[in-house]
This record gives C-alpha cells, sequence and structure tokens, in this order.
C-alpha cells in the first residue's frame, strides 16, 4: 500500500542534533527505512511512526508524524521516471521527495509528500 506515515523532527543546526535524533531512534529500536534532512528539519520513513515520536520527544525534540506516499519499485533507470509520470498525468504536484531502503531485494523505496494524497494512493496503489 502506497500511503504511509513520515516522522517530522524539527532539527536545532548545531552539531549532534542529527545523531540525538538517530541514537534515539536506536535505543528505543526503531529502524529507520529512509531519511532525508534538510531546511531544519529530518523526514524519517521508520518501523513504528508512533513509537518514534515518542523517543523523540523523550529527547526534547519536536516530532510529529505526517501522510505521505511510500512506494517500492525495481531498483533500475526508469521506474522513478514512469511513477513521476503517472502522477503529472493525473495533475498531482511532487511537493519533495526521497529514497529510502525496501523491504525486498533488487528494490529501493520512493517516498513523496504530493499535492493529493488520496488520488495518487489510488494511482500507484
Amino acid at each position: 500500500m502506497p500511503r504511509g506515515k513520515q516522522l517530522t523532527v524539527q532539527l536545532a543546526n548545531k552539531p549532534g542534533t542529527l545523531a540525538l535524533v538517530a541514537q534515539a531512534l536506536g535505543r528505543a529500536k526503531v529502524n529507520m527505512r529512509a531519511l532525508a534532512v534538510f531546511e531544519g528539519r529530518a523526514k524519517i520513513i521508520c518501523e513504528d511512526p508512533a513509537k518514534g515520536r515518542d523517543a523523540l520527544q523523550k529527547e526534547g525534540l519536536y516530532a510529529s508524524i505526517e501522510d505521505c506516499l511510500t512506494v517500492d519499485m525495481l531498483d533500475q533507470p526508469g521506474p522513478l521516471g514512469d511513477i513521476c509520470a503517472r502522477l503529472a498525468e493525473a495533475g498531482i504536484n511532487i511537493d519533495y521527495a526521497y529514497t529510502g531502503i525496501a523491504r525486498a531485494a533488487e528494490e529501493a523505496m520512493i517516498v513523496m509528500v504530493v499535492s493529493d494524497l488520496d488520488r495518487a494512493t489510488k494511482i500507484l496503489g
């Protein structure tokens, strides 16, 4: 199912902040499958978003859970372009995207935040 949940963590712009995030999730035994860091935020796909959020909040970090699109695709040239084209043809904008680790060998995962998650889920589901 391409509908997923991502953690969004506010990060201070100083050394050690990302280490604090990764260590807190590690201690809580929350496995990260995808990570993007930009503009003072970390976006994380993990096995248990609620448990991850709680672990991060215990460290004094602001963390929230948001809906997103997660699609496993073949790890080869072409599939990402096909996915993006299908969304474009439906008039769905991709606000941002990042990649992660898929559960199956020979696959990759793309995470997207899009303008119409319900329609995107139906198109790619």
